[in-house]
């Protein structure tokens, strides 16, 4: 008996040891499928986010070349004009060059060229002043003389359409109490924001940047990019009913663009501008017929445009919006209903 009780222990024994190792087996195969599967996961992540980064720099490096051509300007040209500290240094600590052999492959050379013989920086500049100017004129027209500015006042909204746009850094006489929204693509913004702080660029005190991310250059479809802009400015704290002057700098790169229309865009800016706001802007090359255009539709949504041509041959427009934006409209109607039904239960019959 003694014997038969060794021996089933012994079995017992041998037979839990290899079910012990057995499930260690398993448990061995379960981690190395478990790492197998997870470097296949990563493998695919890292063959998909390629692309896009291939994108992101294709959209940084299409505002760097436009900054070139103004640097190449500044260095062959007879003017004084001269490109501020943020954009030059942007241009002097970029890794990419452009030359003739990049040609081919669908970039394109940095050249002086320009259609009417404008300036790119005497353009830019000018419409600086013209900003100003028409701001400083809406604040004597909606703010009383002596009035202390609590909060925020009025509005600017830069629309960049190539990106890595320094006006709202470059522009020293922002008064107190301007909401600044600085529109660019998000990759322009994530390469701006980091080498503006160590440069300690910031704009004057009393106003507030806001940076919103949009590109009016991108692919995407004009009924997405709507409802996309408007929600964007939203989020950053815009509202319709503020005063506001908005830029739009080369708006030739719209024109010429086929992401965006210019119809879409010129509705949905004025869609978002309050009665006595103003856009402002430079385009390069266009005709009498292209003006005729552009005019018409600010008039078919509520805005009376109007060209000028400085003597260093850019063009400036500027599109005053006639009547109220759609928001103000809406408060407007709500604000009266409100009232109709307060004088009812007063017995107004009475």
């Amino acid at each position: 008996r003694r014997r038969r009780r060794r021996q089933q222990q012994k079995m017992t024994r041998t037979t839990t040891v290899q079910m012990n190792a057995h499930s260690s087996g398993e448990e061995e195969k379960t981690t190395t499928t478990r790492s197998t599967t997870t470097t296949t996961t990563t493998t695919t992540t890292t063959t998909t986010n390629t692309p896009s980064g291939k994108k992101e720099e294709e959209v940084v490096r299409r505002a760097i070349r436009s900054l070139m051509r103004k640097k190449v300007e500044e260095e062959e040209g007879e003017n004084e004009t001269r490109m501020d500290e943020y954009a030059r240094t942007l241009v002097e600590a970029s890794t990419w060059t452009i030359n003739p052999i990049e040609e081919g492959k669908g970039e394109a050379t940095i050249t002086t060229e320009t259609s009417s013989s404008s300036s790119l920086l005497a353009t830019s500049f000018a419409l600086d002043a013209l900003v100003l100017s028409r701001l400083f004129t809406l604040m004597r027209k909606r703010e009383p003389p002596g009035s202390e500015t609590m909060g925020i006042a009025r509005q600017i909204v830069n629309i960049s359409f190539l990106g890595l746009d320094t006006r709202t850094l470059r522009i020293r006489d922002w008064p107190r109490g301007t909401a600044i929204f600085d529109v660019q693509p998000k990759d322009c913004n994530e390469y701006l924001t980091p080498r503006m702080k160590l440069m300690n660029a910031k704009v004057t005190r009393g106003s507030s940047l806001r940076r919103v991310d949009f590109d009016f250059m991108s692919d995407a479809k004009s009924s997405d990019k709507k409802s996309s802009v408007e929600d964007a400015l939203r989020k950053e704290g815009f509202r319709e009913e503020t005063p506001t002057i908005w830029i739009c700098e080369e708006l030739e790169e719209l024109v010429n663009s086929e992401a965006t229309k210019i119809s879409d865009f010129v509705e949905e800016i004025c869609d978002l501008m309050s009665r006595e706001s103003e856009c402002c802007g430079s385009v390069k090359g266009v005709d009498a017929r292209l003006r005729n255009t552009i005019k018409a539709l600010f008039a078919a949504n509520g805005a009376m445009c109007s060209f000028t041509e400085e003597e260093n041959g850019c063009v400036l427009f500027s599109a005053i919006k006639m009547r109220r934006s759609v928001r103000e409209e809406e408060y407007y109607r709500n604000a009266l209903m409100d009232a109709m039904e307060q004088i009812d239960e007063d017995g107004w019959e009475d």
